[in-house]
């Protein structure tokens, strides 16, 4: 898969991104709010195991698979984070997800990502709308949501169950319509 923005390139992940992909989930924040992507890295052939996944899912334009791309500078040809999309098993709804190496927020890239890898997935999907779910404590997503079009429909907080890679108990529950008008 290959997407361009003005600035961003959207990518399959290939093996060299492995450095550079470590030192992005080690990040404080990343920890936090996307703890299996650390945790899952411990063991450093199941981070190259998974990249290597990844590579199984390039040919797929099935948005129910989950799958997760990389952010890279046009320019550099940095890798800066991650995008992706897939089915949220306990909510059975689509739902994106994203990150960005702490260097590169604040600067619109997730922004301008999430919104690409969005268009792509309604070119290629009857879907009426995606999802995301964010902690309540991760106000920075938030603000990434709403720029990128992203409608908050409530705060939930989930019982006898907590979603996975949350801080807090409750998240935000945001919906992006293909068509804003069809809610």
């Amino acid at each position: 898969m290959r997407l361009e923005t003005e600035r961003l390139l959207i990518r399959d992940f290939v093996s060299k991104d492995e450095i550079m992909l470590k030192k992005i989930i080690w990040q404080e924040n990343m920890v936090r709010f996307m703890r299996d992507w650390s945790e899952n890295s411990l063991d450093p052939e199941r981070l190259r195991g998974y990249i290597d996944w990844l590579g199984t899912q390039t040919q797929s334009t099935d948005v129910y698979e989950n799958k997760r791309y990389a952010i890279v500078l046009k320019e550099t040809g940095l890798l800066i984070g991650m995008v992706g999309m897939g089915l949220e098993n306990t909510l059975n709804e689509v739902e994106m997800a994203y990150f960005t190496d702490k260097d590169y927020q604040g600067k619109g890239y997730a922004t301008e990502a999430l919104m690409r890898l969005f268009d792509w997935c309604m070119s290629i999907s009857g879907l009426p709308y995606m999802i995301l779910t964010i902690d309540c404590s991760n106000q920075a997503s938030c603000r990434v949501a709403e720029k990128a079009g992203f409608e908050l429909f409530e705060k939930r907080t989930p019982i006898n169950h907590k979603q996975p890679n949350m801080d807090s108990d409750s998240y935000y529950y945001y919906r992006k319509y293909r068509n804003p008008k069809a809610e």
